[in-house]
Formats: structure tokens, C-alpha cells, sequence
């Protein structure tokens, strides 16, 4: 392996480059994305390293109606670090400290966020199927988010697919704190909490995501812990009693007395 170029990406020794991220997750387009401690998210081209898009603070989208009574009491805190980044190829999620926001490549500009959407720093995140993404944070918690655009703000709530029927509870903690006014800043989506595994007690650091196998999680209070999606689950254990009974020429026998 040969390192072809080396750059200062921020342009000072002070900002401090967190993390990189392709922006299509096949690494289909020669784009992807960086993210410093200083808060700011660049876009770059692969070929010629010229900036597509460069945005910081990305935290200065919330506006003063989002911060609760009792916040307003207290000098607010920016936080603007980011932690990591993940994209589905249509948008780059970024995390900033313990807040998420959504960035469409397209369009430029913050498209949704969810403010302190863990109660500590975000460790890592990954993107899932139908626009679902899934966070760790030092507070213990691995959350479960979908990006819904404005039209389903006040739709019903539907399954979530992967992880609907875990039992481990759709936590309402953070609803009140979704964003849905579409408004000048173009915020045009939710980002909502559709599950909340509960089983760490420590920091989880990293967590790897195998599609139709589940997720696996590491935390600091040193437990591995593999999820599984309940209802495919019982699908595959339905169908493996079957495929058993069939083999043993009991199905037939089976099916009679049910």
C-alpha cells in the first residue's frame, strides 16, 4: 500500500481530523467525508481532493425553541465536535458529541437532528436498510433511529422492520425532542427513536452489523452481546420444526392433530 498524498484538511494544527467516511456505502462514487474535533464536515472528491461541500457547527441548526424552559436558565454549551460519520449514499449522518444530524449530499444542508439524542458521546454509528440508523453511546445505550421526511410527521406509527419485535421497548424519551416544522433552516425530516436495546451497563464502544444476522455489540462492562430480530427468529424456528417433521415423516401426523 503506497500514500499517494498527504493534505491539512482544516487548514490548522488545531482541528484535528476524527474521522472519514465514504459517502456511498459500495464506494460506487469517488466522494467521501471528514469530520474534525473542531466541528467541521467536509466533502471531498477522491480524484482531484477538491471540497464538494464544507459545512461547521453543525450544532448552530437548532434554534431557541427547541431548548426546554429549564435550559434557558443556564448559558448554553455548544458542542461541536464530531464523533463519527455514516452515510447511505443520499445523506451523511453525523455525529456531534451526544446530538445527531442528518446532512443531504444533494441539497447541501442539515435535512433533520435530533438533539441529545444519547445522554453522553456518541461512540459509533452505522446505517441500516430503509433509511434506519443505529447508535452506541458512553451512556450505555444503542439506539435504533428512522429518518422520516415531513409527510409521515404526523402519520401512524408503523413497525420499524429490524428490531420491531424485540420486546425491548420503543423508549418515548426522546420524542418530545424530534424536530418537525419544516422552516427556513431546512429541516425537512424527523429523525425518530424506533428502539432502545437495553443491556449494557457501561460504555459500548463499537458494535458490527450483519444484516439479516443481527448486531453485535462490545461494551466497557466487558459483555458481547448478540441481538436477533424476534420475529425472523421465529420464522426460522418454525421452519426448521418443519423441515424436521418432514424429514421424520411425523408431518403429516403433526398437521392432524393441530
Amino acid at each position: 500500500m503506497a500514500i499517494f498524498l498527504v493534505c491539512d484538511a482544516f487548514g490548522s494544527d488545531s482541528c484535528n481530523v476524527s474521522n472519514i467516511c465514504p459517502c456511498s456505502p459500495y464506494h460506487l462514487e469517488l466522494t467521501f467525508v471528514s469530520g474534525s474535533h473542531a466541528g467541521e464536515l467536509i466533502v471531498w472528491d477522491a480524484l482531484d481532493w477538491s471540497v464538494q461541500a464544507y459545512e461547521k457547527n453543525l450544532s448552530q441548526t437548532s434554534s431557541p425553541q427547541d431548548v426546554s424552559p429549564e435550559n434557558k436558565l443556564m448559558p448554553l454549551q455548544e458542542e461541536v465536535s464530531i464523533q463519527c460519520t455514516a452515510s447511505d449514499g443520499e445523506c451523511v449522518f453525523v455525529a456531534v458529541c451526544r446530538s445527531l444530524y442528518v446532512y443531504n449530499l444533494q441539497t447541501k444542508r442539515v435535512i433533520a437532528y435530533q438533539r441529545h439524542a444519547h445522554d453522553s458521546d456518541i461512540q459509533h454509528m452505522a446505517t441500516l436498510p430503509n433509511r434506519q440508523l443505529v447508535s452506541c453511546s458512553e451512556d450505555g445505550s444503542v439506539r435504533i433511529w428512522e429518518l422520516r421526511s415531513k409527510a409521515q410527521f404526523h402519520a401512524e406509527s408503523v413497525p420499524a422492520g429490524f428490531f420491531s419485535m424485540w420486546g425491548f421497548g420503543k423508549s418515548g424519551k426522546q420524542s418530545n425532542n424530534t424536530v418537525k416544522r419544516a422552516v427556513d433552516t431546512g429541516i425537512i425530516a424527523s429523525l425518530e427513536l424506533i428502539g432502545d436495546l437495553i443491556g449494557h451497563s457501561s460504555s459500548v464502544q463499537m458494535f458490527l452489523y450483519f444484516q439479516d444476522h443481527g448486531l453485535v455489540t462490545c461494551s466497557a462492562d466487558h459483555l458481547i452481546i448478540l441481538w436477533k430480530e424476534g420475529k425472523r427468529e421465529s420464522r426460522l424456528r418454525s421452519l426448521m420444526l418443519f423441515q424436521k417433521l418432514e424429514q421424520d415423516g411425523d408431518l403429516q401426523a403433526w398437521l392432524s392433530l393441530h
